[in-house]
């Protein structure tokens, strides 16, 4: 009973992290919406009141505003000097919010961006056998930081000190890891063949 609470409340934390980022986001995409709309209002009120495919068109221009102010920003990001403020945001301010590189690394992950900072998937041994963890620093030259995460929500786990005989390495991404975790597992058999 106890473990059957403790997978309901993990997936029910998991789905609140999931949503959340996209909750943020809808918030944004609304609001910036409708700062276009006020905007926009004075220079559609001139134009003749035209519906295309049922939508007015101060809505659709507002839309294509939207739409160019975010492709301008995703440019806007890949420059050198916005890469260094983001940088130096994510190591002076956001390091300190915990979780942070991690969400940030797995959301990456699960949108399929390029991330650079992919972490090392590795076996980990505990008590009840070994465990998918993610690589996150080298200590020394014999003992490391890992995190192992829990399932079916990656997003909690443990941060554990291991030695470097207890590692093992495996050929897998960080994607497939992930996905394997929220899957309680299935999938493992393809996912591990040959590499135990």
């Amino acid at each position: 009973m106890k473990s059957i609470l403790k997978i309901i409340k993990a997936t029910f934390l998991g789905g609140i992290l999931f949503l959340a980022p996209l909750v943020v986001l809808l918030v944004i995409l609304e609001k910036g919406y409708g700062i276009i709309q006020k905007i926009t209002l004075p220079l559609v009120n001139n134009l003749p009141k035209v519906h295309v495919l049922g939508i007015a068109l101060q809505e659709l221009i507002g839309t294509l505003i939207l739409i160019i102010i975010c492709f301008a920003a995703g440019l806007l990001a890949r420059t050198a000097g916005a890469k260094k403020l983001i940088y130096k945001l994510e190591n002076g301010v956001l390091s300190f919010v915990p979780g942070y590189s991690f969400m940030k690394n797995m959301n990456e992950n699960i949108m399929g961006l390029e991330s650079n900072e992919n972490l090392k998937v590795i076996l980990v041994p505990t008590d009840a056998g070994l465990q998918f963890a993610f690589l996150i620093e080298q200590i020394d030259e014999n003992k490391f930081t890992v995190f192992v995460p829990d399932a079916p929500n990656p997003w909690s786990g443990s941060v554990c000190f291991v030695e470097k005989k207890d590692i093992q390495e495996i050929d897998i991404t960080q994607k497939q890891a992930l996905a394997c975790i929220r899957k309680l597992g299935y999938g493992s058999k393809d996912l591990l063949k040959n590499k135990l």
